[in-house]
């Protein structure tokens, strides 16, 4: 910024003959151009990818004031580009003293400013022959000071540790920030594959790997509540292979455990949507298990056998479409057998289309955009659980 005043300063002294309207827009220009060299002046500018904020808000000033004076209309505010996440806590300054003083004598500024410059960064010299005030941050205030003593007397001087007000700064807005309020209540979730972990993860579950064919014991349930940090935690099995340990689970555990009887991921998936970890898990189990009995639940897997449905053979490893744990249909194809599965979903009015694509299940972009299309309200998440036995696990609520 104050490079900018300079700048500015110095192009209205060249241009001080120009009629009024028109030094302002002269000096309009030559703003801009002040502001767009910034990112190559400070090195934090350049890493964001921004230009100096205060500089860029002076030139707005001024934007605005020669508008006014030709009679225009006041111009939108030019858009900044946006920092980084990286920019948002930025690292201290290059120099650590912010060095000020007042040097009288018989001066020359400009001798003085060249004496200064390689001491640091962020120079201002401003004055006359007779006295002026110079600031700069440096590593060297003392040699700053021996300058000023060199060709005058010294007054006003101030040296200020920048990393250290940086420092207590940073602990004052620490001190200021609360810490978040213990969770009430968690859950402990059985789940099969990395993306379903994951999804599940991200809603705040502590997560047991386990399902079809894969079922984890009570021991490693309890060991899963015990370690969750919540007081309280609320149990999904989501398997019905998995509800008689998950019992087991809940009555061996070392604090309370509330079941909710979810017999597929794609249920679990629903409660823990509903999940709100600010409330005891007895306030949390019901809200839970409304939430997962508003779903219905799909999944396309492989025929383990030969079976006949509506009066038509599915042979062993073809593609078995199942609607609520039932086989409905099959077929050697996946995206047909995966289309009449979620057409089964959807034959009652629906808003949330989720679908899990397992281990070998892509091959549906073509079916989410044929959704998409014909059903406009809905809403249809796509998401790469990467479970085994089922190369797609489909739910709509």
């Amino acid at each position: 910024m104050l490079t900018a005043i300079r700048g500015l300063a110095e192009a209205a002294e060249r241009d001080v003959e120009l009629p009024p309207g028109d030094l302002l827009q002269a000096l309009v220009d030559r703003g801009e151009e002040i502001v767009a060299a910034t990112p190559q002046q400070l090195e934090v500018l350049r890493e964001a990818g921004v230009v100096d904020a205060g500089a860029a808000g002076l030139v707005e000033l001024l934007r605005g004031v020669a508008a006014v004076v030709a009679g225009r209309e006041l111009p939108p505010v030019q858009r900044l580009e946006e920092p980084t996440a990286d920019t948002v806590h930025q690292e201290l300054s290059r120099f650590r003293y912010c060095t000020t003083f007042v040097i009288e004598g018989e001066l020359d500024p400009d001798a003085i400013e060249a004496e200064l410059e390689p001491l640091g960064d962020s120079l201002l010299v401003v004055g006359d022959a007779s006295a002026v005030k110079a600031h700069v941050h440096t590593d060297e205030p003392g040699t700053a000071l021996t300058v000023g003593t060199r060709v005058g007397t010294i007054a006003n001087v101030e040296i200020a540790d920048m990393h250290r007000q940086t420092e207590a700064r940073e602990r004052r807005l620490l001190a200021a920030v609360p810490d978040p309020p213990p969770a009430a209540s968690g859950v402990v979730a059985v789940v099969a594959g990395a993306g379903n972990r994951r999804l599940y993860e991200s809603f705040g579950a502590t997560v047991v790997e386990g399902g079809q064919s894969m079922n984890p014991s009570a021991a490693e349930l309890v060991a899963a509540i015990d370690a969750d940090a919540a007081g309280e935690v609320v149990l999904l099995p989501n398997n019905g292979n998995v509800l008689l340990t998950a019992e087991q689970a809940a009555g061996l555990a070392a604090k309370p455990v509330e079941l909710v009887a979810t017999t597929s991921i794609q249920a679990g998936l629903a409660a823990l949507v509903a999940f709100d970890p600010a409330v005891p898990a007895t306030t949390n189990a019901p809200e839970m298990a409304a939430a997962a009995g508003r779903v219905v639940t799909g999944a396309v897997t492989r025929a383990s056998r030969e079976v006949r449905l509506n009066g038509r053979g599915v042979a062993k490893g073809d593609y078995l479409g199942l609607f609520e744990g039932e086989p409905v249909v099959g077929g050697p194809d996946l995206e047909p057998i995966a289309r009449a599965v979620v057409e089964r979903l959807l034959a009652e009015p629906r808003d949330i289309l989720t679908l899990l694509t397992g281990a070998g299940g892509g091959g549906l972009a073509a079916l989410v955009d044929e959704l998409e299309t014909a059903n406009p309200e809905l809403e249809v998440e796509l998401h790469d659980g990467g479970q085994p036995h089922y190369f797609l696990l489909a739910s709509a609520e």
